[in-house]
């Protein structure tokens, strides 16, 4: 396995990000869970490394595009397996690949007085944390219908990455002075939960910032972004595919 303290640039994780296109039906469970103490852990988060936010934030001004994909190392039950990888492509069309790790320690829900968006806390802490274990390969595939020599062809097809769109980018990111940490939480967006034909998994992304007003920045953007003090989440994203 990689070290975790080296700069993940140095990578494409081409094989990992097969492996998740790859990986037999109803193993991707497995990999979301480690064996600790007897029992089955469920990772929730993944943090990025402060080498690698420095990166990002190096990379900031220059990115014209965006992606999240999903990641897998093989099978090891005291493993978490999975992992986001953060594509950056910047103005010369050049990829940067940072990974996103899961802690080994789960931090537990805070009892302080800061202010977690209710969208956001249903999202992350209720629908994936008791989501059943068989249910979880579910939110990862959709139908998708096409034409094919003039007959409709309708097949299952699993989302291999999540497109962020330029006004985020543009709006909501490079407004963002100085980046100090990158999280993704793990979501479900029950809206999707019951339709065959849209990927139900909604990956979070949170930036940790310096910005003293989030507000200032917003552009309108309200509706696809929230924010907590200190931390932008960014809750929306196309998956690709079944939207590409």
């Amino acid at each position: 396995m990689e070290n975790q303290n080296q700069h993940s640039e140095t990578t494409d994780y081409s094989e990992e990000i097969k492996r998740w296109a790859e990986e037999d039906v109803l193993q991707l469970a497995n990999h979301f869970h480690r064996l600790t103490k007897g029992q089955f852990e469920r990772t929730s988060y993944f943090t990025m490394t402060a080498p690698d936010v420095a990166i990002f934030q190096e990379l900031k001004p220059l990115i014209t595009d965006l992606r999240i994909y999903m990641a897998i190392e093989a099978q090891n039950k005291e493993k978490h397996t999975f992992f986001p990888v953060l594509r950056v492509t910047n103005d010369k069309e050049e990829h940067t690949f940072l990974k996103l790790i899961a802690p080994e320690v789960r931090k537990q829900n805070s009892t302080k007085s800061e202010v977690v968006p209710e969208v956001f806390k249903n999202m992350i802490s209720k629908n994936w944390d008791e989501v059943d274990f068989h249910l979880i390969d579910d939110l990862f595939t959709a139908r998708k219908k096409e034409e094919l020599n003039r007959v409709v062809v309708e097949s299952t097809v699993r989302v291999l990455y999540f497109q962020i769109s330029t006004d985020i980018i543009n709006h909501v990111i490079k407004e963002l002075t100085e980046i100090k940490g990158i999280t993704l939480y793990s979501g479900i967006d029950m809206n999707k939960f019951s339709d065959k034909y849209q990927i139900s998994f909604t990956p979070v992304l949170g930036f940790q910032h310096g910005n003293i007003d989030a507000g200032d920045f917003t552009f309108g953007l309200k509706s696809i972004v929230e924010f907590s003090k200190g931390e932008v989440f960014i809750e929306y994203s196309r998956p690709c595919p079944p939207t590409c």
